[in-house]
């Protein structure tokens, strides 16, 4: 195998995009495992998870979710890694948020029964700066120290956070190590091994990365073919509105020929046209 190649799977880490995707992918026991480290619930159990899972919502902005899960109980997780801050806004997990309750309540569907969700950003940065594991983000009653318990849960998880003293801070910790040699996590230190340090696990992420790079190329093109439409639609319609507004221009001036009331001169002087146009116009008439 090309050692280039390698080299770039060997300096793969789960918080990089490429390897996070095959590390959770058919992967339901990991997807658990980082969901009960996050929200230190060891009895949760998953019952579904997909990684790349396209949300769509007709008439607004799509998503694809890194992973998307579901527990025994009917919650919905959506876990994303955002190695850049512009990546973590607090916007962008509002809408990921607001995504997945669209998408839980199907029509017909008493909104009383809209499942809890939460939304968990794998921050490479500490995007709060508040130097903690985790930041909890719920929403409460100003005021008081109620919560508003609408089942909506942001969390925040610190890829920056150093202490390995805790089961977090050492999933924290292996999220941003290279070799299974170096986590503290068995479960990610036993994929991490599989995919870097065995031939069928090395030529899955290899193919994976490859199938990878040629999807976002396509989509490259498509979204190059789209916004070349787009452009033309838009010099079209400026185009069509320019040439309305002259004709437009041309059949008020035709009728104040016709009508005779103003001279030649008056009537280019009210159109902001030449007054050859206007004598041009008139020797048609």
């Amino acid at each position: 195998m090309d050692n280039e190649i390698m080299q770039v799977i060997m300096g793969l880490r789960p918080i990089d995009d490429d390897f996070m995707r095959l590390m959770f992918s058919d992967n339901k026991a990991l997807v658990e495992y980082v969901l009960r480290v996050i929200l230190d619930k060891q009895d949760l159990t998953v019952e579904k998870s997909e990684t790349q899972y396209d949300l769509i919502i007709f008439g607004s902005k799509g998503l694809t979710l890194d992973v998307f899960a579901t527990d025994s109980t009917g919650k919905k997780y959506n876990i994303e890694i955002q190695r850049s801050n512009s990546g973590a806004i607090p916007q962008r997990a509002r809408y990921h948020s607001a995504a997945l309750d669209v998408a839980a309540l199907s029509k017909g569907m008493k909104i009383s029964k809209l499942p809890d969700s939460y939304v968990i950003f794998i921050t490479e940065n500490d995007v709060i700066q508040d130097n903690c594991p985790t930041y909890i983000i719920e929403r409460n009653i100003l005021g008081s120290n109620k919560l508003f318990n609408d089942g909506s849960h942001i969390i925040y998880v610190n890829g920056a956070y150093k202490n390995t003293e805790t089961a977090i801070g050492k999933l924290i910790h292996d999220f941003t190590c290279r070799s299974a040699d170096s986590m503290l996590c068995p479960p990610m230190a036993d994929v991490t091994y599989k995919y870097k340090n065995t031939q069928k696990g090395v030529e899955l992420m290899c193919k994976a990365i490859e199938d990878y790079g040629l999807k976002q190329r396509q989509e490259g093109i498509q979204e190059g073919i789209q916004e070349g439409i787009q452009k033309g639609l838009r010099k079209g319609l400026r185009e069509g509105r320019q040439e309305g507004r002259q004709e437009g221009i041309v059949e008020s001036i035709k009728k104040f020929i016709k009508k005779g009331k103003l001279s030649h001169e008056e009537i280019a002087e009210n159109f902001d046209v030449p007054v050859e146009e206007v004598r041009r116009l008139a020797a048609q008439a």
